[in-house]
């Protein structure tokens, strides 16, 4: 955890403010919510728009805060704790987060992509687990917000960090880069999402591989091949990235789906250089064996052996929310509610058509958020990939349900849609349609809340994955 003083804190994040009370105290971490702060931790007053942390400036202190950290004078508070006064909170929370990963003696691994990252991290962290000590992100907390806490959190001298790095806007990634100072940099992958801050496609490549600029001297890069852009653009700032595979590319590290077994299994096929490894794990699909082969390569040139490797990807914990898969009464449901970008849909429909087979297919889906200019052609082009599943139906959630129902009608779907305000009337709505016996597979932008669904059709079974 952080091992810094409230004196070399203040020196970290430039802040202004008489520490004489408290110049030589240990902080024990940071705090962001003033609920759960524990005694010796230093407390950010950030603030929102529904929202400021100043107004809890006072209880932090009660509770024990080593110091608090502002952006606007705090009289009241005079004589107590030390007041820390900076420019922005959050700059300065991402300040004090790069001053303990410059600290760290640990090996840092930063993991981005537009599709699987948390899977990667998760995978990859269990795979050099048996090299050494390793920590990584709580959850998906992956944003200039998450990822100093996270970091902090750590003592520094585990062996390797693991971090998922995500991004909304063009900035962002030079905002982590900086703070994070990876040794190695995986991105498995690129696809249309958060259009709204990173305009395209080529706008999108250009900001994960912005991430290269801050690898530490020798420090190494592996990018899946498959995305041309992508590649391109990390060759551009690094020309001897290491590239990997799951479409076949001319690599040493390759991966492989050979296809699917029973209960939402499949098996698999890495080559690791000279090692080949087959193997059965709980997933399906290409897109699986994508990330896994983005987490094997990182982890092979790091000294994990082929046992290691597979332990990590079987002993992976799939994160909430995304393709976990439970019976709820007669219907096979298929929870990928976390979130939603036109890749990850693509791959989610595909996976929940090989798993339903000969069953019928009923799509529960909601808007894809934040894709700017461009939203309605991708909602268009959703809905012919819908089409192409062969769905019985598709029960929409939010906005751009006509571009979907274009996308439908332009694939000569013969399915039943249906536009759906809150889930209530959802297994009214699938007992109408007689898909008893069905796959019903939920997904949507994580501001569409999409687990709703779920936990209308899991009852008392509570989410999938539970």
């Amino acid at each position: 955890m952080l091992n810094l003083t409230v004196t070399q804190a203040a020196i970290a994040m430039g802040a202004l403010g008489d520490v004489e009370n408290g110049q030589d105290i240990q902080l024990s971490g940071v705090c962001t919510d003033s609920r759960v702060l524990r005694p010796g931790e230093i407390f950010f007053c950030l603030s929102g728009e529904n929202f400021d942390g100043h107004e809890f400036a006072g209880r932090a202190m009660d509770g024990g805060a080593a110091a608090v950290v502002v952006s606007r004078p705090l009289p009241e508070l005079a004589g107590r704790a030390p007041v820390l006064m900076v420019r922005d909170v959050l700059q300065a929370l991402g300040a004090l987060g790069a001053a303990w990963r410059m600290a760290a003696q640990s090996t840092v691994v930063g993991v981005t992509g537009s599709a699987g990252k948390t899977t990667v991290k998760e995978m990859l962290a269990g795979m050099l687990e048996a090299v050494g000590e390793t920590g990584k992100n709580y959850k998906n907390f992956n944003n200039q917000l998450g990822v100093p806490q996270c970091m902090m959190g750590l003592t520094g001298a585990e062996a390797f960090w693991v971090l998922e790095l995500g991004i909304s806007q063009a900035h962002d990634m030079d905002e982590l880069g900086a703070m994070v100072r990876p040794d190695v940099v995986v991105i498995n992958n690129i696809g249309p999402a958060h259009l709204e801050g990173l305009g395209s496609l080529e706008g999108v490549a250009k900001a994960k591989t912005d991430l290269l600029r801050y690898l530490s001297d020798g420090g190494a890069a592996f990018v899946c091949m498959d995305y041309p852009l992508l590649w391109d653009c990390a060759k551009e700032i690094k020309p001897d990235v290491i590239g990997f595979s799951a479409a076949g590319a001319e690599t040493p590290y390759k991966g492989e789906y050979l296809g699917p077994l029973e209960n939402g299994s499949g098996r698999f096929r890495l080559t690791l250089r000279d090692d080949v490894l087959e193997f059965e794990a709980p997933f399906m699909g290409t897109y699986f064996a994508e990330n896994m082969i983005a987490a094997a390569a990182v982890a092979h040139s790091m000294g994990s052996d082929i046992a290691a490797i597979k332990a990590g990807i079987l002993a992976a914990s799939v994160p909430e929310h995304r393709f976990q898969i439970c019976e709820a009464g007669p219907w096979t449901v298929i929870d990928d509610a976390y979130n939603a970008n036109p890749l990850s849909m693509r791959r989610s429909m595909d996976n929940a058509t090989e798993l339903a087979g000969q069953r019928p297919l009923v799509l529960v889906l909601g808007e894809m958020k934040e894709l700017g200019d461009g939203a309605a052609d991708l909602h268009r082009e959703l809905g012919l990939a819908a089409a192409k599943t062969g769905a019985r139906a598709l029960l929409w959630f939010g906005g751009h349900a006509d571009a979907v129902r274009q996308g439908l009608g332009n694939g000569d779907w013969p399915g039943i849609f249906m536009q759906t305000d809150e889930p209530r009337n959802l297994k009214s709505n699938l007992a109408e349609l007689d898909l008893d016996g069905g796959v019903v597979l939920v997904k949507g932008s994580r501001s569409c809340k999409m687990e709703r669904y779920v936990r209308e059709l899991a009852g008392n079974q509570g989410d999938c994955g539970k």
